[in-house]
């Protein structure tokens, strides 16, 4: 008996939820811009390059002793796999902002379009240590 009553109450609050999202108005851009956030401007899609380089894939060792050298021209996809040390830890590249789990039978799989000239470090967060090195050079191929 109690049960029923349990779900007659969930079931009003679901029906009284449903009424109220459905009469709460969308807010709409205050300054009358006609134009939605989600489009994008021409001027966004001047600022990144279209990509010109090439399909790169690379495993890197994180047991390896000396961190791998990995150089790129601009606007190339690099496509990095990470094999695993002894141990669970995380491979992260700080300056692209990317982190992934590393286990010894997962490997850290990465997919990064390279529209930026750098040099750029693969570490290790727990063992604290650089594993790799992506290298971009300022000039795209072509």
């Amino acid at each position: 008996m109690a049960a029923r009553r349990l779900i007659l109450v969930l079931l009003v609050l679901l029906v009284l939820s449903s009424i109220v999202a459905a009469l709460i108005p969308v807010e709409r851009a205050r300054n009358g811009d006609s134009t939605s956030s989600t489009t994008s401007t021409p001027s966004t899609a001047a600022e990144v390059p279209p990509p010109t380089g090439e399909l790169v894939q690379r495993r890197v060792d994180a047991g390896a002793a000396n961190p791998a050298r990995i150089k790129l021209p601009l606007g190339s996809e690099l496509q990095l796999t990470v094999s695993g040390d002894k141990r669970p830890d995380q491979v992260e590249i700080p300056v692209l902002g990317e982190l992934e789990n590393i286990d010894p039978d997962f490997p850290a799989r990465f997919d990064l379009l390279l529209v930026e000239p750098g040099s750029f470090d693969v570490r290790l967060v727990e063992a604290r240590r650089v594993i790799a090195r992506i290298e971009v050079d300022g000039k795209s191929p072509g």
